[in-house]
């Protein structure tokens, strides 16, 4: 019913308020559709009655006025103005009745609030929400009441307080009881309050619980919801008291005002009371966890009336406003103007004009002084976001959108690229909107990248027009827009502004001095001559002389000795500072220091932690901000702020003849400092653990913020958490002491801090932290001198070995991310009990936190000292061979184009998501710019398919007779081009699926006869550029006619002729990149005529990066290696000396790369993408000089060993053996994993796909891909040493599918998919064998209970037979009876089978047939349990119980059994355990894996013992954790 906006559920105590936290961003997703204001009811009321995600309650939606532009019209209920003015009385009013009424809802406003208002849109009662309860699915079954008190502190008279209300409350709700037929307190009773109104609910709850009157109504309080309620108190309290006081007609000060103070005795009284009370009550409390204001409720409380009108009134405003239906208009209007010249006003006053036109108008105001809300990303989040609140059609397309994707859009997760690509041009510029948009950016100058901004608003090309209104400091402005007209300018002149601030100065002289009319005159025409158009100057000159008014030598002063112009009156400004005391003035310096450097303005009781140690015991922190800083701050809504970014760039880098008063290096030193001894505690830890949930395996992971709850009571917790390293990135690089405090916090605290970072639910914090921390190690790199120090973990020593280690931690905090992501959101505990043990022995978190630890769990078997940059490898089956690759941000997808199959997989947990069936050859596929839609091309046809759901969405028959060489999705939302190998390029409209365009060049090339190698479209699907085998690319420009001659690279240069393999277009569309056959590249700019070659490369395939920066290469021996571009310098390389490579690519981001090998896809993530934004994050100067510096990484590949094929565990728990891809069969220890010794080998050309040890450890048997068998006695002889003897080698015409020994170990029974055959190990000879006539996919294992015989298991039928003949014997035989277990019919195989340590259940699973045992989709696992005691039985039924269905659902993988419980691996990679018989919810999860381990083919080989040992192949080694499951 309500969007949380912000969460905490009590049972035993009150639940307190929180102000807004440090949530930087505009969530698309989870962002309340309306969200409260918590100032008091005298604004908006907030709650309204919207569908979630774009869906209906009850069939109904809000009505909408003229206010809300975007809405729909409805048929809700409505309340006559009559009988809304009867409901807006005081007093309890019956809304709705019932007579089966379930339980009574009664809402009570808060301050300056109503009965009927304050729960209306708009204060519009025509809108009252809670009348259209009744037609709510859940909720129409209440009885619904509304109560109201006099709160209204404008009116006089009223000294009334908070105990008054709620006897007031309860003396009505007992009058009601005792007048009407259902009396409240017959049912549970709910309170919904805002504001104040919950302290008058809790008061009237504790004066109940004690006065018999009332008792029995209140007893029958079930619930209370409390909106924006000031548990603790409002700092405003007594500001709007003096205010009352002090306004010469206003009303008096009122006591239930005082009563709101923080600190209120009575309020702290009203606490602590229903503290003791409450613990039967269920309580709720909604608070503001992220602005809606979007900056305009700020900036609009700066204009006064009478202002700023006559910007409406231009024509070419009008006429822009008018005209976005017009071709020939211009959609953009643009107003320029020096700064503090009010642009930021006039910006404010469009939005309202916009809005009073019933026009739908978003809106952003860029903040300097806020890093993340000067970026285009948010700017972006904040229109998509305003949009989806008033347009329920774009809300639930986008709502849809995050429910099949997971993409959330915060502003952390999707950079520009992203949001642009998947909202603006994936939804919000292909829809129809009933009436133009009108988005309005101020101070887009100060965006992070406002040129690229610019740049997509002027050229975006919607079907619904959008007009965009700039205004901005002077900037280049585009010349003209893609409708090929010019921007309509308009740059602010001193005589626009002249009468607007000449009303505003007038107005404000009035008030300071309204007894004297000729001094308000001079006043004022003084001010005028010197404001120059400044609306800055003028309102600091007015500060200053309301508090200098009172003899006209002081008005005089203040006019005389205020200079003209901002900076010499900041110079002013700054004089008075520095005149205070030395106390009082280095507490103003530190608050400035703050106020222009923090990520972000601080809170009031951020700032409160942020001075200490040096300033505490402050009486009123605002006001001492407001009086020692000289004007310099404001405090709005209790954030510190610099008043104007000409303030903060005055006291950062001085004036012409002023230093700067603050040093940014040592400011951003001192920041940094503060926050890492915040941090540097071991407190932290206890303070998080009580907010770890325990890890509900029935439930999945709401993604709620916990580290919200760690804030309520440590205000600055969340600043230090998340920008601490920004701060280290600005700092000093030499500071000794920031250096060994960070050292400090890197040895004993930093994992205290990561948890802090999976308690927020967005490691991207933990990202952005590295990328900073990489900034400082470049500005550290260039220091040089001795080394004193030699300690490997001191950080305080030479310059370049601390670099090295701190770039160290960098990088495992991406690796953190990389490979433990996902796990450590759900369980951030899990960074100091579970992740030190998977990280490397040499990684810095394994030395620091892992070593010399005495742990229950024990990691072991990999050598590696390092991270692998490898996360996950994906296989598609044995059988087949992949051909292309592509990457999304939530799929990656691989082609199987000679079966017409596209296999999906998500790309943060590397799960199966989907197949999708072309059911035809398919040579090519190409994802949209949204990522929404995937094209496939086959012999037939085209079809687009619908990402998120593999549904097909258009299918386009194919009538031409030529191959297809390309495909590509149109720079309108609706086209899709093919090109031939003619050279043809057709457009199909996708809606009709009929072709609407096409370009066909009269004459390719004179002397070509052949088909083209290669066809691409250049980005922009301008241009077609095509190559021939031996003969120079082309390139046409399709918007021309098709009797031009194409552009053609100059050959002269090249004797030999050329040989171009692939050309790949650069992201910019003017350059295009030949991959010759002789591995040479060619750099071929079109428009410069100039031709760049690069030899030194040595190629087979590339890709390049979506931002150009990085190319990445594989070349004819396996090896990757990713250059920087356009320079091409090495900075990664990957050494493979055996793999063929045959596709790569980039994701988006350009921070992972995949490649594909034959039926394997590989992810990688080297760390050396994972690179600092350089423009935003450090200074310009320093991009190419360090870039250039960067030495290139070079590792190895570790898929080059000979990866292991098959495993198996002794039942002792010391050894273990694997079966290899080159034949061979070795035992390794079970403890280190370090190899004892090869037992035998089969063919060098074979792998071996089983190995079964024996239970005695006596024989070993294994089978390859060629069918060939082998078994071994094996003897210990002594320490490593051991007797191997021969007993079997044959040679099978099928693969073998199960091993299986008797209880006596005589006999070995060997099965394949048609055959199965008994060996006698003692004789050496065959005994039986059966073939079967079809290919059931059974199982057998040997019965638990009779020796002499084994059971068959397949996924229809269970049956006994005998080990000596393999005859079945649970059926009276009869020579009619003909059938056997092979006439099943089923389509699915027994997968897995195993019997529990008690050995009184029989456990296995069944999975559909089709496919490869490593890709069969675990979608349709079923799990099934026997219990050995009905083996007697003579029809034996399995179990598959409703409970093993539930459990089926949740596993990826079965493990095994360990004691009487069943080990598997869920979807989230946790290692589990559950007690067979039990429910689901009593399964326990121990620990999980970490992402490189997943490989889908490997994983399928690991093995449990019957000690719980688990063993993971991983390549050609084998992890081995020990003592996991008794966690």
């Amino acid at each position: 019913m309500f969007r949380k906006i912000g969460f905490h559920r009590a049972a035993s105590k009150d639940p307190q308020s929180s102000e807004k936290r440090d949530t930087d961003n505009v969530d698309l997703i989870r962002r309340p559709q309306f969200a409260p204001r918590a100032s008091s009811d005298t604004s908006d009321a907030f709650l309204n009655k919207l569908p979630e995600h774009g869906g209906d309650h009850g069939n109904h939606q809000r009505k909408t006025s003229n206010a809300d532009p975007g809405g729909e019209a409805s048929d809700l209920p409505s309340i006559s103005p009559l009988h809304a003015r009867t409901l807006d009385q005081l007093g309890l009013h019956l809304v709705h009745d019932i007579h089966d009424a379930v339980c009574d809802i009664v809402f009570v406003h808060g301050l300056g609030g109503s009965a009927m208002k304050t729960w209306s849109w708009k204060r519009d009662t025509a809108h009252f929400w809670p009348a259209w309860l009744c037609n709510d699915q859940e909720l129409y079954k209440t009885r619904v009441f509304t109560f109201g008190y006099n709160s209204n502190f404008k009116g006089g008279g009223n000294n009334l307080n908070i105990t008054d209300f709620a006897k007031d409350l309860l003396f009505h709700l007992l009058a009601f009881s005792q007048d009407e037929s259902q009396p409240i307190g017959g049912r549970p009773i709910i309170f919904v309050a805002h504001s104040m109104g919950g302290l008058v609910v809790k008061k009237a709850y504790i004066v109940g619980r004690h006065d018999p009157k009332f008792s029995s109504i209140i007893a029958q309080v079930y619930s209370v919801l409390f909106l924006a309620t000031p548990h603790r108190g409002s700092q405003y309290a007594k500001t709007l008291n003096k205010i009352l006081s002090t306004l010469p007609m206003g009303p008096p000060p009122k006591a239930y005002v005082a009563s709101l103070d923080a600190q209120s005795e009575a309020l702290q009284d009203i606490n602590e009371q229903f503290r003791t009370i409450c613990q039967d009550l269920v309580l709720f409390s909604f608070w503001e966890t992220s602005k809606v204001s979007f900056g305009l409720t700020k900036a609009q409380s700066h204009v006064m009336e009478g202002t700023c009108q006559w910007i409406t009134q231009r024509p070419d405003l009008r006429a822009w406003i008018e005209g976005l239906s017009n071709p020939q208009a211009s959609n953009v209007f643009w107003l320029v103007g020096l700064p503090a010249t009010g642009k930021t006003t006039l910006s404010s006053t469009i939005i309202k004009h916009l809005q009073s036109l019933g026009k739908s108008c978003q809106y952003n105001f860029f903040s300097s002084g806020h890093q993340s809300k000067r970026t285009a990303a948010y700017c972006l989040r904040s229109i998509a976001t305003q949009l989806a609140i008033t347009n329920a059609e774009f809300r639930a397309v986008l709502s849809a959108m995050h429910e099949e994707t997971g993409v959330a859009f915060t502003s952390l997760d999707q950079d520009f690229k992203v949001v642009w690509e998947k909202i603006f041009k994936g939804i919000i510029l292909k829809m129809r909107f009933r009436q133009p948009l009108y988005w309005v950016l101020d101070a887009v100058d100060e965006a992070d990248q406002h040129s690229l901004l610019v740049s997509h608003l002027t050229n975006m090309q919607p079907i619904s027009p959008i007009g965009v209104f700039f205004a901005s400091r002077p900037v280049k402005v585009p010349p003209l827009l893609y409708r090929n007209v010019p921007p309509v300018i308009l740059f602010l002149a001193e005589n626009d502004t002249y009468d607007d601030i000449h009303t505003y100065v007038q107005r404000s002289v009035e008030f300071l001095l309204p007894d004297n009319q000729q001094t308000q005159i001079d006043v004022t025409q003084q001010i005028l001559e010197k404001s120059s158009g400044c609306f800055l100057w003028v309102r600091l000159v007015l500060e200053n002389l309301e508090h200098n008014w009172h003899t006209e030598d002081d008005i005089r002063r203040v006019l005389t000795e205020v200079p003209q112009g901002m900076e010499s009156l900041y110079t002013r400004m700054l004089a008075k500072v520095q005149e205070q005391s030395s106390q009082v003035r280095a507490m103003a310096e530190r608050i400035l220091t703050w106020a222009a450097c923090a990520w972000r303005p601080l809170s009031i009781p951020e700032l409160a932690v942020a001075l200490q140690p040096d300033f505490t015991g402050f009486i009123r922190l605002e006001a001492t901000v407001v009086d020692i800083c000289g004007h310099f701050v404001s405090v709005d809504n209790s954030r510190v702020s610099i008043i104007h970014m000409t303030a903060r760039e005055f006291l950062l880098k001085g004036g012409i003849e002023h230093s700067p008063f603050i040093n940014h290096r040592e400011a951003h030193t001192h920041i940094a400092e503060t926050c890492l001894r915040y941090l540097s505690s071991n407190e932290w830890r206890r303070v998080f653990g009580r907010l770890q949930r325990p890890l509900d395996f029935s439930k999945k992971d709401t993604r709620q913020n916990r580290l919200l709850l760690a804030e309520e009571g440590h205000p600055f917790l969340g600043y230090a958490t998340r920008y601490w390293a920004f701060h280290v990135s600005k700092a000093h690089i030499s500071s000794q002491a920031l250096i060994k405090t960070l050292q400090k916090f890197l040895d004993r605290y930093c994992l205290s801090w990561i948890e802090a970072i999976a308690l927020s639910q967005n490691l991207r914090y933990l990202i952005r932290s590295a990328q900073y921390l990489k900034v400082y190690v470049k500005w550290m790199s260039r220091i040089k001198g001795p080394d004193p120090f030699d300690s490997p973990l001191n950080l305080t020593f030479f310059p370049e070995q601390t670099a090295t280690v701190i770039k160290s931690w960098a990088n495992e905090f991406v690796r953190v991310v990389g490979k433990f992501g996902s796990n450590l959101v759900q369980c951030p505990s899990s960074i100091h009990t579970l992740i030190p043990l998977f990280c490397p022995r040499g990684s810095m978190i394994g030395k620091v936190y892992a070593s010399d630890r005495e742990r229950a769990l024990a990691v072991s078997g990999l050598p590696h000292d390092e991270w692998n940059d490898c996360i996950a490898s994906v296989d598609i089956g044995g059988d087949l061979t992949a051909s292309e690759v592509l990457a999304g941000d939530t799929y990656f997808l691989v082609l199987v184009g000679s079966v017409g199959n596209v296999f999906m997989w998500y790309a943060d947990t590397y799960q199966s998501a989907r197949v999708i069936q072309h059911q035809e050859y398919v040579n090519l596929m190409a994802l949209d710019g949204s990522q929404t839609l995937l094209a496939t091309a086959g012999t037939q046809t085209y079809r687009i398919w619908a990402v998120s759901t593999g549904d097909e969405i258009y299918r386009i028959q194919r009538i031409e007779q030529e191959s297809t060489a390309a495909i590509a999705f149109g720079v309108k939302v609706s086209e899709f081009l093919v090109g031939l190998d003619d050279c043809s390029v057709t457009t199909y409209d996708l809606n009709t699926t009929a072709p609407v365009s096409a370009f066909r060049p009269l004459n390719p090339l004179p002397l070509v006869q052949s088909c083209p190698k290669v066809v691409v479209f250049s980005p922009d699907r301008r241009k077609v550029a095509a190559a021939w085998r031996g003969k120079p690319p082309v390139v046409w420009d399709m918007t021309a006619h098709p009797a031009q001659q194409p552009q053609q690279i100059r050959m002269a240069r090249y004797t030999n002729g050329l040989n171009p393999e692939t050309l790949q277009w650069l992201p910019d569309g003017d350059s295009l990149l030949i991959l010759c056959h002789n591995t040479l590249i060619i750099e071929w700019r079109l428009y410069d005529e100039e031709q760049i070659e690069h030899s030194h490369i040595q190629l087979r395939e590339m890709a390049i990066s979506q931002d150009g920066n990085f190319l990445l290469t594989s070349d004819h021996v396996g090896s990757m290696s990713v250059w920087l571009f356009p320079r091409l310098s090495l900075v990664y390389r990957l050494v493979n000396e055996n793999e063929y490579i045959r596709r790569l690519t980039f994701s988006p981001d350009g921070q992972r790369f995949y490649d594909i090998r034959g039926s394997v896809c590989n992810v990688w993530e080297p760390d050396v993408l994972i690179r600092a934004d350089e423009e935003s994050l450090e200074d310009q100067s320093s991009i190419g000089d360090l870039s250039a510096a960067t030495e290139p990484v070079i590792r190895s590949d570790e898929s080059s060993q000979c990866p292991i094929t098959a495993l198996a565990s002794d039942s002792a728990d010391h050894y273990f053996s694997v079966g290899r891809d080159d034949g061979t069969v070795v035992i390794q220890d079970a403890v280190d994993g370090k190899r004892i010794r090869k037992v035998y080998s089969h063919s060098s050309t074979s792998a071996v796909i089983s190995v079964l040890w024996s239970a005695s450890g006596l024989y070993m048997v294994s089978g390859d891909d060629s069918g060939c068998i082998i078994t071994k006695r094996l003897k210990v002889k002594g320490e490593a040493q051991w007797g191997v003897y021969p007993v079997l080698d044959i040679r099978l015409n099928e693969c073998v599918q199960q091993f299986l020994f008797s209880h006596d170990e005589e006999l070995l029974l060997v099965s394949t998919e048609t055959t199965d055959y008994v060996w006698n190990t003692k004789t050496k000879a065959e005994i039986c064998r059966r073939r079967w006539d079809s290919k059931p996919g059974r199982r057998w294992i040997a019965h638990p209970l009779e020796p002499s015989l084994l059971i068959w298991i397949d996924p229809e039928e269970v049956h006994t037979y005998t080990w000596s003949t393999l005859e079945r014997i649970d059926l009276p035989q009869n020579p009619s009876d003909t059938l056997t277990p092979g006439h099943s019919s089923s389509k699915k195989v027994v997968q897995w089978i195993t019997l529990t340590e008690n050995k009184q259940n029989i456990v296995f699973e069944t999975l559909p047939s089709a496919g490869h045992t490593s890709t069969r989709p675990y979608s349709g696992l079923h799990l099934k349990s026997l219990s050995t005691s009905d083996l007697g039985r003579q029809h034996p039924r399995t179990v598959s119980s409703d409970c093993m269905a539930d459990l089926a659902e949740r596993v990826r993988r079965l493990i095994g059994t360990y004691k009487d419980t069943i080990v598997f691996l869920d979807h989230d990679c946790w290692v589990c355990t559950w007690r067979i018989e039990s429910v689901v919810l009593d399964v326990k999860r121990h620990f999980f894996l970490p992402r490189d381990w997943l490989n889908s083919g490997t994983l399928q080989m690991a093995v449990l013992n019957r000690q719980g040992t688990f063993f993971c192949p991983k390549y050609g080694d084998v992890a081995i954790v020990r003592g996991g499951l008794r966690l």
